[in-house]
């Protein structure tokens, strides 16, 4: 992929000035940044800094709070409910991350949910946090209606990301599994059409049920299909239940999205969850033991002959991190431009970039 390379620390200064301009005290600007840039490095471009645009116009626009209260509605010691208070995703998925975690090492597993939340973006990057301090953590989201029912093209449910990182022993990198409940996620269509490529068929439907292949229509009409048939929207229903209605945010409809209505709040819901091995058995090292045993065959499993080697959830996203330590983080071309549209507006100079 053609881009320019540039250096974390100088995008997130970047993303911390938009943010600051905006009313976002430093600490949580600061917070949003690095999860935005993280997202950048690991190659997950869909969630890193292009979602600064959207983030801004609501945030400019009074439809995001810049300085979220975060009150707690209800804690019976294993479960807290927080209230987002329509304040940067970011700030609450973080907030809800750091209590959930210290609840487990207390008592060995513990939930956090919040309300009334906006954009969390990449939930890998929670979970890999929660795994790098020995936990286990799933993390869960429910969002504007995207994707149809198996049997259905009607846009009814969110294509709820899910995310599980599962510690390794010695400091290795975390088992990361993360995923939305379509084939793609809406990001990656909308990458499609800002480059004027054909979407791959299997991915967003019609209202007849045909395969969309145009990705300017599939962004603005289309309907995402669930991974796995009934399979995936099951798990998109589950998401939608644990996420929006356990914890008393909005479901379905009553989600609001961030590019088609973004003077809407978006009242999504999180759910993230915690266990501490050591905690909760007594036995850490039995259980990365065992861990470390399934990573071990897995790996060694024989390629096909078109395969390098076989590779365990959040290994791609790890060689792209440190890739980007190495030599810098790479943006494509057509978000530099987006990016550089978007600085002359709100008045922050683009951090410096070389060409990749």
């Amino acid at each position: 992929m053609s881009g320019v390379l540039v250096s974390a620390g100088e995008l997130e200064q970047f993303v911390i000035e938009v943010l600051t301009g905006a009313g976002v005290p430093g600490d949580d600007a600061a917070t949003t940044a690095r999860l935005l840039v993280a997202a950048d490095a690991r190659g997950v471009s869909t969630h890193g800094v292009i979602r600064l645009i959207p983030y801004h116009q609501r945030l400019v626009g009074g439809v995001v709070r810049p300085d979220p209260t975060l009150a707690t509605i209800a804690d019976s010691g294993g479960f807290v409910l927080l209230d987002g208070d329509d304040g940067l995703g970011q700030v609450s998925g973080t907030r809800a991350a750091a209590l959930a975690s210290d609840r487990a090492r207390q008592q060995g597993i513990a939930a956090v949910g919040v309300r009334n939340s906006h954009h969390i973006g990449m939930l890998g990057l929670y979970v890999e946090q929660i795994a790098r301090a020995g936990q286990i953590g799933v993390v869960m989201s429910n969002t504007a209606p995207l994707m149809a029912p198996t049997g259905s093209a009607e846009r009814i449910l969110g294509n709820n990301p899910l995310a599980i990182g599962v510690p390794r022993a010695a400091g290795g990198d975390p088992v990361v599994v993360d995923l939305a409940l379509s084939p793609t996620s809406f990001g990656k269509v909308q990458e499609y059409a800002r480059r004027g490529e054909p979407l791959p068929p299997g991915q967003v439907i019609d209202v007849d049920g045909n395969w969309i292949t145009d990705a300017q229509v599939a962004t603005k009409t289309g309907t995402m299909v669930p991974i796995a048939g009934h399979k995936g929207y099951g798990l998109a229903l589950a998401v939608e239940l644990l996420a929006g209605a356990l914890t008393g945010s909005g479901t379905l409809d009553r989600v609001s999205s961030l590019f088609r209505e973004p003077m809407l709040p978006m009242a999504a819901g999180h759910l993230t969850i915690v266990i501490d091995p050591d905690a909760a058995t007594g036995d850490a090292a039995a259980f990365l033991a065992a861990v470390e045993r399934v990573c071990e065959v897995i790996l060694a499993a024989q390629p096909l002959p078109n395969v390098d080697g076989i590779l365990l959830p959040g290994m791609p996203e790890q060689r792209s991190r440190e890739r980007a330590e190495a030599v810098g983080i790479l943006l494509a071309e057509n978000v530099v431009a987006e990016l550089t549209r978007f600085a002359e507006t709100a008045g922050v100079a683009l951090p410096s970039m070389e060409p990749a």
